[in-house]
């Protein structure tokens, strides 16, 4: 039946437009999420006889095979089945309760089997960070007991979403005798989420829990699930539960399965740019069966995604010739830890620096209709011109810049140097990795914008005349998120026109106090003006660098403390309400002569307004003053030469360091910053000259590496930390 429909599908698509048909994708999608393929887990008979059925398309629309094995790619991978399980309470005061695999709680894929019939006890969000002052299980015993933990992250001002992480979660819980771990997300409990391999313990059983059990765990301890996670967000809180849990796991490994990503390539007709290709791709494994046989079908994630660019790699097979090659992979064991994807750029099968961009479609048939774009940025000159011209379209896409964090299979190919855009249909997505993520909840809207403004995408730079090679530059990648406030700016003229970077411009009102309140209106309403005309964010520091993740171009609204200082308080509130954002405090000597009155202060600080520190003996004071408010200002020399105790004082402050790299640093200056990597540190090339600014930034980010700091410390120095600070 999936053979005569397959030919039929192909043989009508000879007499389809050359253009996306939405339809189409959305006809194909279905099939995909239908039962026949059982959920197509990567190594069981669903997951192969999905890849068998897209290599058949791939042939019969003529393109070629590029895998290792003909149109197949082979991954070897960690492949266990659901068995059977069950799961009960004892000690609540309705008595023993008995749950509902599905609807109740799942297999974590790759769950060791086991029978346990011990005390849960409920840890936090199972965090353990000496260095951050963080450690969930407290003086609780757990030893010996049921180890439950509420996914997320505590609200402090360091980051921990290196530590929120399954594998090493279940790391903290076995080295303190824990024979069990069960985790909390969502209401309804998250169903194909995995462990690796290197982490899979045959007998250690692993499930994820939803509300139901979680609340009947809470009964009598004094808290509601609100109540505790609102408490663990604040500070550690183990709890035993005093409550007897049951469960059986039974889930068996598979052995001598394997997995296949599906490869396929549209050569270009350019006798040079076809070596230089565009990957599209997708998953296309989803959560396959449970012990019940019931099917996730995952019809939104990701048949949806898989086949949109079936519909794509038809379009380009027929449509208008590219200059360059367009290479299509269905990915294996996304559901797995992003196997398939990680897989092909350790083991590429074209030379991966050619890679000009790779675009990845994921969850893209539910939602309003709309479309997200994740990454653009990092096509550099010609993600910026093509985001410039949604803007202007009727219906224009949400876009966000890629922060290192991608959960998807396009985050490999970034690691590894090669632009990864990704596309997801806009809105809500209810039904993730649920029994009920069926076709019948897919829209045709979504598929049709998302469908429209990627094939968009292929052709321009399908076309694009230049090289476009990404050459594997993993730190160019990274330079894309990096954001960079030139503080030094602009000084407004009458016209109130900006300055063209690519940085955040700090935009300085005239320094003389002397200087008319209406011609400081007229100045910073004339900026305002500008700003709307040319689409320039210029309502604020905070707005100015969430608006970067837009790839939109921001201003930042400033005055020096002397020009403050002798004005009243009514003129300084009319400021306000016109944007200002940053006061320079006065630094040195002169501080204390020119300092704004304590009624300004405060004006200033119920306004929201940040000040910019100087580094310098009055530092400390300023800091406790302005506290989350400060941002000290400092170049990394500077920085370095300050005695140790201050700068490990300002390191732990409620206060943003910013701090400007000026020419190459050291190691040893950069290990100054280790323990505020993932604080409120930024790093910040705001003394760099445009068209120097990435290669300086990418010198820096050898050195970071060579002292020992990891990427993801990379991407919160460069940021993360900065987003962090302002967004509370």
């Amino acid at each position: 039946m999936i053979r005569a429909f397959l030919l039929t599908f192909v043989s009508v698509s000879l007499l389809c437009a050359q253009s996306f048909d939405a339809q189409r994708a959305l006809d194909l999608a279905n099939v995909l999420a239908g039962d026949e393929f059982e959920g197509r887990r990567s190594g069981h008979p669903g997951g192969t006889k999905a890849e068998q059925f897209m290599a058949d398309y791939c042939r019969e629309l003529g393109l070629s095979p590029i895998g290792t094995d003909g149109f197949f790619q082979p991954v070897p991978i960690l492949v266990t089945q659901e068995q059977g399980s069950s799961l009960s309470i004892s000690g609540s005061e309705l008595g023993k309760i008995t749950f509902v695999h599905g609807l109740d709680y799942n297999f974590v894929t790759h769950s060791g089997s086991k029978f346990v019939n011990t005390e849960a006890v409920i840890v936090g969000h199972g965090i353990v960070s000496d260095e951050k002052g963080r450690n969930d299980y407290g003086d609780v015993d757990v030893n010996g007991k049921i180890v439950v933990i509420l996914r997320g992250e505590p609200k402090s001002a360091y980051s921990f979403s290196s530590e929120n992480r399954r594998g090493k979660m279940l790391q903290w819980a076995k080295e303190r005798g824990a024979v069990a771990v069960m985790w909390h997300e969502r209401t309804m409990p998250v169903n194909g989420a995995a462990i690796s391999e290197k982490s899979y313990d045959p007998a250690f059983p692993l499930l994820y829990i939803g509300d139901r059990v979680l609340q009947i765990l809470l009964e009598n301890t004094g808290y509601s699930i609100k109540s505790y996670q609102d408490k663990i967000k604040r500070e550690a809180t183990p709890l035993p539960t005093g409550k007897q849990v049951s469960l059986t796991v039974n889930n068996r490994q598979l052995k001598g399965k394997e997995a296949r990503n599906v490869c396929a390539i549209k050569y270009g007709t350019d006798a040079v740019l076809k070596n230089e290709i565009i990957v599209v791709g997708a998953h296309l494994d989803h959560c396959g069966l449970n012990a019940a046989k019931v099917p996730y079908n995952g019809a939104d994630d990701n048949a949806s995604g898989s086949a949109l660019i079936a519909e794509l790699a038809r379009a380009v097979a027929q449509g208008p010739a590219l200059k360059r090659s367009v290479m299509f992979i269905w990915f294996t064991a996304e559901e797995d830890g992003l196997l398939g994807s990680n897989y092909f750029v350790e083991n590429p099968t074209i030379p991966f620096g050619n890679i000009t961009a790779m675009l990845n479609f994921d969850m893209v048939g539910q939602g309003d209709g709309g479309t997200t774009i994740v990454g653009l940025e990092l096509l550099g000159s010609i993600g910026k011109t093509w985001a410039d011209s949604l803007a202007e379209s009727g219906k224009p896409p949400r876009l966000a810049i890629y922060d290192g964090d991608g959960a998807s299979d396009y985050a490999p190919f970034v690691e590894y140097g090669a632009p990864g855009v990704a596309f997801f249909s806009k809105g809500s997505h209810p039904f993730y990795h649920h029994y009920c993520d069926d076709g019948a909840w897919l829209n045709l809207e979504s598929f049709a914008d998302v469908g429209r403004h990627s094939e968009a995408l292929i052709r321009r730079l399908g076309s694009e005349q230049t090289s476009l090679a990404s050459r594997s530059d993993s730190l160019r990648m990274m330079t894309y998120f990096a954001t960079t406030i030139d503080v030094d700016g602009f000084f407004i003229d009458r016209t109130g026109t900006v300055k063209q970077s690519s940085s955040i411009e700090v935009a300085w009102l005239p320094h003389n106090s002397a200087t008319p309140i209406p011609e400081l209106i007229s100045s910073a309403s004339h900026l305002h003006a500008y700003c709307a005309d040319k689409n320039i964010t210029s309502s604020g520091l905070k707005d100015a660098v969430n608006k970067q993740d837009e790839l939109k171009s921001a201003v930042v609204l400033a005055v020096p403390e002397v020009g403050l200082s002798k004005r009243p308080v009514h003129d300084v509130l009319t400021l306000t309400k016109m944007g200002l954002s940053l006061v320079n405090l006065t630094p040195g000597a002169e501080a204390a002569k020119l300092a704004m009155s304590d009624e300004i202060f405060q004006l200033l600080k119920d306004s929201g307004t940040y000040a910019l520190i100087p580094l310098d003996f009055n530092t400390s004071p300023r800091v406790q003053k302005w506290g989350s408010q400060g941002i000290v200002t400092a170049s990394l020399s500077q920085f370095a030469s300050t005695p140790a105790e201050i700068r490990d004082s300002l390191l732990v402050s409620s206060a943003l360091l910013l701090i400007d790299i000026t020419g190459e640093p050291t190691v040893e200056q950069l290990m100054t910053l280790h323990k505020g990597r993932q604080r409120y540190v930024h790093l910040n090339f705001g003394e760099s000259f445009d068209d120097m600014r990435q290669s300086d930034q990418k010198a820096a980010f050898r050195k970071l590496y060579e002292a020992g700091f990891t990427r993801d410390d990379i991407f919160h120095l460069v940021g993360k930390n900065l987003r962090r600070f302002l967004n509370g």
